[in-house]
């Protein structure tokens, strides 16, 4: 046998060993992703548990977790561990210059986005999810299940009370059950440059319209007293099913007129005509020719569901009268 191929033969036999070490060496490392977190170099130390569930430290300074055997079922590449439920860990990670919180399931696949600077509780039931972006609010069951499909403007949470903005409205909502249930509202809408203030009754209209219904009959209200106003009534199909409705709708009845003042506004129920939002309206007369005595219109509103379940505006009433008497004193207005 030649020198050239007693070379050969010691290179591949040396290669076959090494390939051999390295292959042992895989099988039995159980520091090497195999779920096992036996190796030293793995955990550096417990620092909370979820259950059966163990929060772990790893000599990288990242945060894992690991199941009542010692099996690792999240990887530690986490800058810290927040909760862990059934289906969804919460963990928080550096994304550009933001830490972030998001959830992975147990195959570490994102089934919570990562946007939020912070995950509050909000009683027993509810979560508080704030958007690092524009400071948005996500409200969750403790599930991470969204309780409403919509961002809020702001969220506050005391004694058993959830508070909500969105469209200059608050809405409190009583979560001290699993279900949270509409407490209250405050309403505000813009009437002719006027601001509205309008509270419908727990009492008297609650469960029955949800904060969808308020916000609907509320835009409701401004957007057809901007058409009153500028008598354009192309936009009406939005929110009616008519072309028409009562003689709201009459070309000009606002023409000449300046507002000045919104006052006894109510909000009621009828089972014939539905929903009454009612409010009165002072006003004067831009023509210098015209009289100076103080002049008010009475405005209603009816407001019925249609077969889908939208609250549509199905008719309307204007009542104008004249007084010679002091403006009305305002006291849902400012």
């Amino acid at each position: 046998m030649s020198n050239r191929v007693k070379l050969l033969v010691s290179v591949l036999f040396i290669a076959v060993i090494i390939l051999c070490v390295g292959l042992t060496r895989f099988y039995f490392d159980v520091t090497k992703n195999t779920g096992n977190s036996g190796g030293e170099d793995e955990v550096k130390a417990i620092v909370g548990n979820f259950g059966d569930m163990q929060v772990f430290e790893s000599t990288n300074g990242f945060y894992g977790l690991m199941n009542s055997e010692n099996t690792i079922v999240i990887e530690p590449e986490w800058m810290e561990i927040l909760d862990v439920t059934p289906e969804l860990v919460l963990v928080s990670t550096r994304i550009q210059d933001s830490i972030l919180i998001g959830g992975i399931d147990y195959e570490e696949n994102v089934v919570l986005p990562f946007v939020f600077r912070s995950m509050e509780t909000a009683g027993e039931h509810c979560l508080i999810g704030v958007v690092d972006a524009d400071e948005s609010c996500m409200i969750y069951q403790t599930n991470y299940q969204p309780v409403f499909r919509k961002s809020y403007d702001a969220a506050e949470y005391n004694s058993g009370i959830l508070t909500l903005n969105t469209e200059n409205c608050r809405f409190s909502y009583d979560v001290t059950k699993e279900q949270p249930e509409l407490d209250s509202a405050e309403m505000v809408c813009t009437v002719g440059g006027l601001i509205l203030h309008w509270q419908p009754l727990r009492y008297h209209l609650f469960p029955e319209l949800a904060e969808d219904d308020l916000l609907r009959i509320n835009n409701c209200v401004a957007l057809y007293m901007v058409m009153l106003l500028t008598s354009d009534f192309t936009a009406l199909p939005e929110i009616t099913s008519s072309d028409s409705v009562g003689k709201l709708t009459r070309p000009g009845s606002f023409s000449g007129m300046e507002l000045d003042t919104v006052s006894d506004l109510s909000f009621t129920k009828d089972e014939n005509i539905g929903y009454d939002f009612a409010f009165t309206l002072g006003y004067h007369m831009t023509d210098a020719e015209a009289e100076p005595s103080a002049q008010t219109v009475q405005v209603h509103l009816y407001f019925q569901r249609n077969a889908e379940n939208t609250l549509l505006l199905t008719s309307a009433d204007l009542d104008f009268q004249s007084q010679n008497v002091a403006e009305p004193e305002t006291t849902d207005a400012e």
